[in-house]
């Protein structure tokens, strides 16, 4: 499609079909914003590139990241009041997974 037709028909159509197109869900915007303000801490994104394969107890990526176990403690923290990652039991650890839809984002964003 042409940008800024000049001919007074042609621009309106062109106007008309810039106002059909989808509009941008501004809740999705912000929620996406969210998840990459979130992910933008080098040691958070790691931890989502190692939930992306598989789910992991505090111990276990504290031994992947060669971080401190109160750092990594505090950075799921942060991933889980933020939507990113939900805990859950096994026995008498906890777990974390990757929310599906953070993986699918991120999926796409390494291809």
């Amino acid at each position: 499609m042409k940008c800024c037709p000049v001919d007074k028909d042609l621009k309106k159509e062109w106007e008309h079909d810039l106002e059909n197109e989808a509009s941008i869900d501004e809740n999705e915007i912000n929620e996406l914003c969210n998840v990459f303000k979130v992910l933008s801490n080098p040691i958070r994104l790691k931890i989502a590139y190692h939930l992306m394969k598989q789910d992991y107890c505090v111990a276990a990526l504290v031994y992947v990241l060669g971080e401190k176990q109160n750092l990594v403690s505090h950075h799921l923290a942060l991933m889980r009041e933020n939507g990113i990652v939900d805990p859950y039991k096994s026995s008498r650890y906890t777990y974390y997974r990757l929310k599906p839809e953070v993986c699918l984002m991120l999926s796409s964003l390494r291809h």
